[in-house]
């Protein structure tokens, strides 16, 4: 990635940077009337309950989750919660990383709705999927699905009272682990 000096006028590749005003009449130009910025959603256009436009349900918790290409023709997988644009992750053959992102949200009772996603390992195949809780003198585990999307990314979702996922290759390497993280109820304390 190039980056300039804040004095610097013009990057070093002689393309307008993000901020110049070359750069912003160009962007200007190429949006067509009423554009919104990636991810943005009209807020009229979005009732509670529906999925943007092209998105898939993810879970039975708040995401869905939409396959898009950017300019560059790189793949990119949008994840929406509760229809605002949460996460992109962006299809990468440079990172050994397979797990991006874990959350979890109320569920009935005492239960939780989890989802994970990440990007597929540099041979295609779907990673093996665990999430990962504790209970009172017991551990609670529970190996998951993990769905292909645009054969590039994955996603996996469970429901119980788990507060990890670990994922790994199938065909063995390193394990990864995240702790799941907390969505708020829409309408409960969420901005």
């Amino acid at each position: 990635m190039t980056s300039t000096a804040p004095h610097s006028a013009t990057p070093p590749h002689g393309r307008p940077g993000p901020g110049s005003a070359a750069g912003a009449a160009a962007a200007q130009e190429a949006l067509p009337e009423r554009a919104l910025p990636a991810g943005a959603l009209p807020e009229e256009t979005l009732q509670e309950g529906e999925l943007p436009e092209g998105a898939l349900p993810a879970g039975a918790g708040p995401w869905s989750v939409r396959c898009v290409a950017s300019g560059r023709g790189r793949a990119a997988l949008e994840l929406y919660q509760y229809g605002e644009l949460a996460d992109v992750l962006v299809a990468a053959r440079l990172t050994p990383h397979l797990l991006r992102g874990a959350r979890h949200c109320p569920s009935a009772g005492r239960s939780r709705h989890v989802l994970a996603w990440g990007r597929l390992a540099a041979d295609g195949t779907a990673p093996a999927v665990v999430f990962i809780g504790r209970r009172p003198f017991r551990r609670v585990c529970s190996t998951a699905e993990a769905v292909t999307v645009a054969d590039r990314f994955w996603v996996a979702w469970a429901e119980g009272p788990f507060d990890a996922v670990r994922v790994e290759h199938t065909a063995g390497g390193a394990a990864e682990r995240l702790p799941l993280e907390r969505v708020r109820e829409r309408g409960r304390g969420a901005a």
